[in-house]
């Protein structure tokens, strides 16, 4: 049972990485093609999370912010959107980016996440 129980931490450690021990956690979220999706992050009150806007098919022209959080404060860095909550506030919070460009077509699209933010004093 302990020779389970370290295996199932180490696999655990491979498969999630320093994110889950340190202060963010952001699932993948998928996109999809001029369609709005939900995502999730898990952040630490007053610590910085970022979500790293993954590769497509054709080019991304543009990322921009479509709602500003209620608790915090997000910006757009390169290829992240990186989203910081107030100090000391705990709770949900939200907010929507949109990522604009080409389809492997050259059709423009729009690629929309709404993301939900669980704000927590510790992950």
């Amino acid at each position: 049972m302990i020779r389970f129980a370290g295996l199932l931490c180490l696999l655990l450690s491979v498969l999630t990485g320093p994110a889950l021990a340190g202060t963010c956690v952001v699932p993948y979220i998928r996109t999809l093609d001029n369609q709005t999706v939900n995502g999730t992050m898990y952040v630490v009150s007053g610590k910085r999370c970022s979500i790293a806007l993954q590769r497509s098919a054709g080019p991304i022209h543009s990322v921009k912010l479509v709602s500003r959080p209620s608790n915090g404060s997000v910006s757009i860095n390169g290829g992240q959107v990186v989203y910081v909550s107030s100090a000391g506030y705990v709770g949900d919070d939200h907010f929507t980016y949109a990522r604009q460009g080409l389809n492997a077509l050259n059709q423009p699209i729009t690629r929309t996440v709404e993301v939900i933010v669980k704000v927590s004093a510790r992950l």
